[in-house]
């Protein structure tokens, strides 16, 4: 097959999927990453970040990655790396707790958290101890702590929890963590909460706070695959590094080869946004969030509680609603606990999709709401 009819046969099967620009896409966590993005992916595709012998300048760009993510975390002296995402980045925190302190098997969930700490978990055989939400969807302080025992390798709070992207209380959770290694998952929060004018504690300046994980290819806006994880201190890499018979050099990361492209992309959408064209998007993201929540409850829908951040839960349980949608052309999904219809507001989501998305809603709705 020569080029051409290659790249035709993908463009073919691409249309088969949803295109952002239509603004149709409302379930999803990301949104198109920036030309320059692609660009550089494009550069350093050729490069492999386990060999930084070899690639010393996909090094140098990680590092930089990660020193711009801890100073957005409020921890200058982070360490860690850029992930495939955040299952990845969570399993990475995990085994640093672990090999931190052994003689413990026990982690304690929310169960608003992410579904890869039950893979996790399973793969290494730790014990979860679950704990309950409070009445808006937040994990309840009072049930991790009473679960809370001599056996506890680590806590889990969510900056963004994966159906409605709340917000647990972290700080409250924090005090409770002084011997205990406290994970944050703020795979999508975390390039959020950053950007909000209301300051939401979830961060290093919590004094237990050990690791990160967060995510650039969601609300980054970098591509796929482009996760992050950031722990307070690179001393909780030191039982985890080991000297390949075949480098001469130390690694530590979970995976082996990695992408130098996915660190390129990332180094070149945080230089090209900052910190300013973050804080836009995410007003941005914000102001529609809460546009659709007004036009919600003004055509007689309810919410589930009031969002956190860009994403909307609302209540309606009837499958056949979500289908009907679906059929008229919306990408949107279903909650399964708690029941609801999982709308994310991301940057490519206007308020004329959001009206328009609301029409056929009533429409389909009807009585039902």
């Amino acid at each position: 097959m020569d080029d051409e009819k290659i790249l035709n046969k993908l463009r073919e099967l691409r249309a088969k999927d949803p295109d952002f620009s239509k603004g149709r896409v409302f379930s999803a966590v990301s949104s198109p990453p920036l030309e320059v993005a692609l660009d550089a992916f494009k550069i350093f595709a050729d490069t492999n970040a386990l060999d930084e012998h070899l690639f010393s300048a996909t090094g140098e760009l990680e590092r930089e990655c990660i020193s711009w993510l801890g100073n957005l975390l409020h921890n200058p002296k982070a360490a860690g790396y850029i992930t495939t995402g955040g299952t990845e980045a969570n399993m990475f925190a995990l085994w640093a707790a672990r090999e931190s302190s052994k003689n413990k098997n026990e982690i304690i969930v929310p169960e608003s958290a992410h579904y890869s700490i039950e893979k996790i978990a399973r793969v290494m055989n730790l014990k979860i101890n679950y704990t309950g939400l409070d009445e808006n969807f937040r994990a309840d302080v009072s049930e991790i702590e009473s679960k809370i025992n001599d056996k506890t390798l680590a806590v889990i709070a969510t900056a963004g929890t994966p159906s409605l992207e709340m917000i647990d209380p972290v700080a409250k959770i924090n005090e409770l963590c002084d011997n205990i290694f406290l994970h944050v998952d703020a795979a999508f929060g975390g390039f959020v909460i950053p950007f909000l004018d209301r300051k939401i504690p979830f961060d290093f300046k919590l004094s237990n706070v050990s690791s990160i994980t967060i995510d650039p290819h969601k609300m980054g806006l970098a591509p796929f695959p482009s996760g992050a994880v950031i722990l307070r201190s690179s001393k909780l890499l030191k039982n985890l590094k080991i000297l390949p018979p075949y480098l001469p050099i130390e690694t530590y990361t979970l995976l082996g080869s990695r992408s130098g492209g996915a660190i390129a992309s990332t180094w070149a959408t945080f230089k090209s946004l900052g910190f300013a064209g973050y804080k836009k998007i995410v007003s941005g993201c914000m102001e529609n969030t809460k546009f659709f929540c007004r036009e919600l409850k003004v055509r007689g829908f309810e919410l589930l509680t009031e969002p956190d951040l860009n994403c909307i839960g609302i209540k309606i349980d009837n499958e056949k609603i979500v289908k009907k949608l679906e059929y008229v052309g919306w990408k949107i999904s279903m909650n399964h606990k708690p029941k609801s219809l999982r709308i994310v507001v991301m940057p490519h989501v206007n308020k004329e999709d959001i009206l328009a998305f609301i029409d056929d809603m009533e429409k389909i709705a009807g009585v039902n709401k």
